[in-house]
This record gives structure tokens, C-alpha cells and sequence, in this order.
């Protein structure tokens, strides 16, 4: 006795679903009622893990900055008037390297989230 799929639609159409009783559902809804909510999970990360990677970032930048200084040429900076630093060749096709450019931005973009943090926090507290 081998069914066809429309036959097996067709019984299955003419099936109707049968709904539990009120009782029965007012029921199964008081016991979720009495239940207790879960706590949703959060995550705590240490501050001293923040910070240590805060430091890791200024430090990179004080050491780039420190270094163009010491690489700079300082003799010609005020005579006409303007600021001006004369850099080495070598030192200004490092500046411009690709590498460095993804850094600084980088460590520009973590600073406007630490920066925003803040002043949530701030916004928050008052």
C-alpha cells in the first residue's frame, strides 16, 4: 500500500490540528510566570588589560614622535618666520610608508572610542 504525495496532502489537509484547552494553556503560562528570568551574561574585562594596551599604543606613538625629532633637522626652523622641519629622505619615505599610515589611524580610531567612553560615562554619572 504505497501512497502518492498528492494522496499524503490530502490526508494530511484533512487532519485538523487540535488546540489545548484553555485551562491548559492558562496553566503552562503561570508556571512561566513563577519562573526566574535568566541574567543575561556579561562579560567583565580587566582594566588593567585596557590599560596595558592603552600604554602599548602611546608608547608606539611617543616612539615615533621621538624618533622623527632626533631623525629632524632643527638648524633652518625660524628664519622666515614659519615652522618648517627639514627631514632626511630616508626619514620621510618611512613617514609616508603605508604601514605606518594603518597604524596611526588605528591608534587615532581606538582614541575616539576610548574618548567616547568617556564621556558616556561622564554623561552618565551626572
Amino acid at each position: 500500500m504505497k501512497m502518492t504525495e498528492e494522496q499524503l496532502e490530502k490526508l494530511l489537509d484533512s487532519i485538523e490540528l487540535e488546540s489545548p484547552s484553555m485551562a491548559f494553556t492558562r496553566n503552562v503560562m503561570e508556571e512561566l510566570r513563577g519562573e526566574i528570568k535568566p541574567v543575561s551574561l556579561q562579560t567583565h574585562v580587566d582594566k588593567r588589560i585596557i590599560y596595558g594596551i592603552s600604554a602599548v599604543f602611546v608608547a608606539a606613538i611617543l616612539g615615533l614622535i621621538v624618533y622623527a625629532g632626533t631623525r629632524s633637522d632643527f638648524s633652518d626652523v625660524l628664519p622666515s618666520g614659519r615652522f618648517q622641519i627639514k627631514f632626511d629622505s630616508s626619514l620621510a619615505t618611512e613617514l609616508q610608508s603605508m604601514l605606518l599610515k594603518v597604524f596611526l589611524f588605528t591608534d587615532v580610531v581606538i582614541a575616539l572610542f576610548y574618548f567616547d567612553r568617556f564621556l558616556r560615562r561622564n554623561r552618565s554619572a551626572t
